[in-house]
């Protein structure tokens, strides 16, 4: 809890530093731990970030936190899993797809431990200064 993560899409047009010739299309889901090991979004996805613009470098920010003051933030629970994944199949014509795709044929799915330590266990409580 505290910390935040970045994702990016890098553009293929023009070629920049991250960016590989082919795109591919993406749309990156926030799941539960169980829909996560499954590769399946929800019917109602929480949808963090589309990847379908080559022409740009897109960003989204997470910030783990357990109450959000924006009305679209993402609030998280420590000691819980939470799975990013990408159920499409890299083409324009899969981005909306919500089951399998890219998470199951190649591993495109990130397991996120809040406040855990890498092997599950609780994490250590940082002191706070007052």
């Amino acid at each position: 809890i505290g910390d935040r993560l970045d994702l990016l899409c890098p553009r293929a047009r023009p070629p920049g530093p991250h960016s590989s010739p082919n795109y591919e299309f993406y749309k990156l889901y926030l799941v539960g731990g169980a829909q996560g090991r499954r590769c399946e979004a929800p019917p109602a996805p929480n949808l963090l970030l589309t990847c379908d613009r080559p022409d740009l470098d897109l960003r989204f920010t997470i910030k783990f936190q357990e109450y959000s003051p924006n009305l679209w933030g993402h609030e998280f629970r420590s000691h819980h899993d939470y799975y990013i994944i990408a159920t499409s199949d890299g083409t324009r014509e899969g981005l909306e797809s919500l089951q399998g795709g890219v998470c199951l044929t190649r591993g495109m799915k990130v397991l996120l431990r809040v406040g855990q330590s890498p092997r599950g266990g609780a994490a250590p409580r940082k002191p706070v200064s007052v």
